[in-house]
């Protein structure tokens, strides 16, 4: 079975990988605080918000802080501003990018991927995606 990238960086170091996959803890509440930028919340308010259990949030959002992606002061917790910043630069320049050439569109990508060296994984040969 593949690993990713950061999971290969990490064989021989002791430092551990996030996980900010969508089914996760840690993603789903870096995702709630990265879309809530402008505030903080407390721990009780995260679990009310997001879909996990109550005595994993303040583990996780310990996690995420060591990790640099949450900062807190007192009670509150945030996305950390520098982590904001890079996210919304990441999402700026996606955005201007799509702007500029316009995306491609399903046949640009279906003509592409008949000549592809390396086609996308999970895209079939019929120009639909697999299920």
């Amino acid at each position: 079975m593949p690993i990713t990238e950061d999971e290969f960086r990490t064989i021989d170091d002791d430092t551990p990988v996030v996980d900010l996959g969508a089914d996760t803890t840690q993603g789903r509440i870096y995702r709630f605080l990265l879309e809530n930028a402008n505030r903080a919340f407390r721990q009780r308010e995260i679990v009310g918000s997001v879909n996990v259990p109550q005595g994993s949030v303040g583990p996780t959002l310990k996690r995420l802080e060591e990790y640099g992606l949450v900062e807190h002061r007192g009670r509150y917790w945030k996305i950390a501003d520098a982590e904001h910043a890079t996210a919304s630069a990441g999402l700026l320049g996606a955005a201007s990018a799509d702007e500029i050439d316009g995306g491609f569109s399903d046949e640009e990508v279906d003509e592409w991927m008949e000549t592809a060296v390396e086609p996308i994984d999970g895209h079939d040969d019929d120009g639909g995606e697999e299920a």
